[in-house]
């Protein structure tokens, strides 16, 4: 079994380091740092720094494209390129002494050529009991059913399907029935189109995603409360320790990754969870995209409580 993850929006994450944004003013940049983005990406990143297996499937063109494909080799990331004739996008995180402004540059246009290209890939790539996370948004050019399509598709011959993603692409995915969804608490009352108050709504409103969808698997994500899941009728909550916050970007991204790899290995639900829980919280202990560290998700996995409800 393999663990393969879709990003169709990929990106370059540029971080800018300086004191204060002046305007008007020159602005000294510190340090630059760069990263390879996109939720997919970085849960293939998270899975291969804990020691599991998994292949990158993205669309990347142009200069950046080729950019992030030689920091995934740095990283030692397995991929699989669909190539778009467009520059892949870019985006400027400007991180100053009180905060972080993000610019989210043009992304390509997808060509239905392309999105030809990327089903024959999976077609190729997937086998039975492979496990395919859907993750992120949708480029122009993409139909906004893309997620519900593959996951029909896969699903017909077997593969665990999990979709982590919002709007319009994450609840028509949700209707094709996938395994396992990963919301946090902004997708999930998105999707439902209603405010959700409370751990005991959080609970109805997983009950009522579940049943109506036939999903046996729902990971709700909740920041620094840790996260509530649902697995075939069960409930349970994940507690996190307090840790300094350095970015909390990836920490969603870091949980799914991990919960998946350690299901893929056989665990437990209860010591996936706990994984994923450290993983998730390792991930907002590193600056920019840098995502977790196998160190410290390692250290962080015995202070992690998992109660079943």
């Amino acid at each position: 079994m393999v663990i393969f993850s879709l990003t169709l929006n990929a990106a370059l994450d540029r971080f800018l380091y300086t004191d204060a944004l002046i305007e008007d003013d020159t602005v000294r940049v510190d340090r630059v740092k760069d990263y390879p983005a996109g939720k997919g990406v970085d849960v293939s990143r998270v899975i291969n720094e804990l020691g599991g297996h998994s292949v990158a499937v993205a669309f990347l063109g142009g200069h950046t494209g080729k950019v992030i494909e030689e920091m995934l080799d740095d990283e030692g990331v397995v991929y699989a390129t669909v190539r778009s004739e467009e520059e892949t996008r870019t985006n400027i995180l400007v991180q100053t002494g009180s905060g972080q402004y993000r610019m989210s540059l043009p992304g390509p246009v997808i060509s239905v050529k392309e999105v030809y290209k990327l089903y024959k890939t999976i077609d190729v790539l997937l086998r039975k009991d492979d496990y395919l996370l859907l993750c992120g948004s949708i480029p122009e050019g993409v139909s906004s059913d893309i997620y519900a399509q593959l996951c029909s598709r896969m699903r017909k011959i077997g593969v665990n399907v999990y979709i982590d993603s919002d709007k319009e692409p994450f609840s028509k995915g949700v209707e094709a029935k996938p395994r396992g969804i990963k919301p946090n608490i902004h997708e999930l009352q998105r999707l439902l189109n209603r405010e959700l108050i409370g751990e005991i709504d959080f609970r109805k409103a997983i009950s009522e995603v579940s049943n109506k969808y036939s999903i046996e698997e729902i990971l709700l994500t909740m920041g620094a409360e840790g996260a509530i899941a649902s697995v075939s009728g069960e409930f349970y909550r994940i507690r996190v320790p307090k840790v300094p916050v350095k970015s909390g970007v990836g920490a969603g991204d870091s949980f799914l990754a991990a919960y998946c790899m350690y299901r893929e290995l056989g665990e437990t639900v209860k010591t996936a969870l706990k994984m994923a829980g450290a993983a998730s919280s390792a991930a907002v202990m590193t600056p920019g995209t840098e995502l977790c560290r196998f160190d410290d998700v390692m250290s962080l996995a015995s202070k992690i409580a998992v109660e079943a409800l």
